[in-house]
């Protein structure tokens, strides 16, 4: 019988340009006894290789991770939480998976905060993120972006699809924003004239010495005709005459109520808007599209206010110091700014990206995992040898060997009596057995 394989394995291990061999090798046939031996001559025969498609592990894992990453940039995936570790750094590692597979996962701490739901063993979730290799160990998982528990809706699912969408094209690129004003003296607010977001804004602005013009737009911020209304709000507020700044406002409410600005038309017509432009909706946790196309977000109407009466308090006081400062001490001042740009330009070259971070905890989170690892079966390893000693000592104790039948004879004074030459006539000898001893008299020496 003749079989094909690769190149000869004789010699030094180079497969290369090598002439064919014969090979002798052992066959044990079934049915056949261990002395029934055929002899198998197996023709090795070369097959030219490229030597460049022979891979190094770093090279092929490398080629692995693009491929994945370029196949998948990102993913929503199904399955339930599984061997959950949460990391004092905050990092969470857990396994997804269903009925026949499964997949490791990383929650970073950064990705957390802002996931809004963590993890619990045993859940059932959607998780959204791309496919990563963890190069050291030739392993793929899953970096969670976001999570949700299955089940929480369609408005999240169609929120993620439309931002993905939205950012695919562009629309939430910090390039494209415009710098707000910082001495806005006219803004418009597109809001409803009855809500207290309204209210909060202009109290605020009072308040905080703000002495410029607020033109209201009115629109409704809730329900089916909301997102057309703010819409035309935008739009005739960006046609105010000398208006510096647009704010979009609304109170807090749920993913429901706020929806109306998660309108696609309303993000794009945003988007164009020539004026700056604030988003200002909901409360602090609240997140909608406007948010994201917006040249400012605020967290609140109120935030809102804050910042722009705290921006027009600035320039006031800033106004007046440069005049100070200008009149007084110019040399000092441009030198100050100077130092001060300085310190900023030392201080962004030390920052790390957020990216060798995240890899460099993980890391960290991997050794000391695999250290506990270690530590655990070593000690494992000296119970058991300890529980084999313990059972060999007690298995060779007097009370274990009397208990196999054994007996020892020891004389009157205790002494034991290792053979025959130590007995004579007569004398006296306490036999001991398991389960007691006599006193026995040497009837006669010297038997066989």
């Amino acid at each position: 019988m003749f079989l094909q394989l690769p190149e000869s394995l004789e010699g030094d291990g180079n497969i290369y340009g090598r002439e064919p061999a014969l090979l002798r090798l052992r066959s044990y046939w079934e049915g056949s006894s261990l002395n029934e031996e055929e002899e198998v001559q197996t023709e090795l025969f070369n097959q030219e290789e490229d030597r460049s498609t022979v891979w190094s592990i770093t090279g092929l894992t490398q080629a692995i991770r693009k491929s994945l990453q370029s196949d998948f940039p990102v993913v929503w995936v199904r399955g339930e939480i599984s061997n959950l570790r949460a990391q004092a750094s905050g990092h969470r590692y857990f396994l997804l998976k269903d009925e026949s597979c499964q997949l490791k996962a990383v929650l970073f701490r950064g990705d957390a905060t802002g996931s809004g739901y963590l993890p619990e063993e045993g859940d059932d979730c959607l998780a959204y993120g791309e496919i990563t290799v963890y190069e050291p160990r030739g392993e793929y998982q899953l970096r969670v972006r976001h999570l949700l528990q299955d089940g929480v809706g369609n408005l999240r699912l169609q929120f993620d699809r439309l931002k993905e969408k939205l950012l695919a094209e562009g629309l939430f690129e910090e390039e494209r924003k415009k710098a707000l004003p910082s001495f806005a003296r006219t803004i418009a607010i597109v809001t409803s004239p009855n809500g207290a977001a309204l209210q909060d804004f202009v109290s605020i602005l009072k308040r905080r010495g703000w002495t410029g013009k607020i033109w209201l737009v009115p629109s409704l911020v809730q329900g089916k005709e909301a997102p057309n209304q703010l819409i035309d709000g935008i739009i005739k507020a960006s046609n105010i005459p000398n208006i510096e700044l647009i704010v979009l406002a609304r109170g807090g409410g749920s993913m429901e109520d706020l929806w109306s600005f998660n309108d696609e038309q309303l993000v794009r017509t945003l988007s164009q808007c020539e004026t700056p432009t604030i988003s200002a909706i909901g409360h602090q946790t609240d997140f909608v599209l406007t948010d994201f196309v917006a040249d400012f977000r605020s967290e609140t109407p109120s935030a809102a206010a804050e910042w722009i009466s705290s921006q027009y308090l600035k320039k006031i006081d800033l106004l007046n110091q440069l005049e100070t400062n200008l009149l007084r001490f110019p040399v000092d001042f441009f030198a100050r700014k100077s130092d001060r740009l300085a310190l900023l330009e030392a201080a962004l070259q030390k920052l790390s990206p957020q990216v060798r971070m995240d890899r460099y905890h993980q890391q960290l989170d991997d050794l000391e995992h695999r250290i506990q690892t270690c530590i655990n079966n070593h000690l494992e390893k000296i119970r058991n040898k300890l529980d084999t000693l313990e059972q060999r000592m007690h298995a060779n104790s007097l009370p274990a060997v009397l208990k196999r039948g054994f007996s020892y004879l020891c004389d009157k004074d205790g002494n034991l009596i290792r053979s025959i030459d130590k007995l004579s006539q007569g004398q006296r000898v306490q036999a001991h057995m398991e389960d007691g001893s006599r006193s026995l008299e040497v009837l006669e020496e010297g038997l066989d």
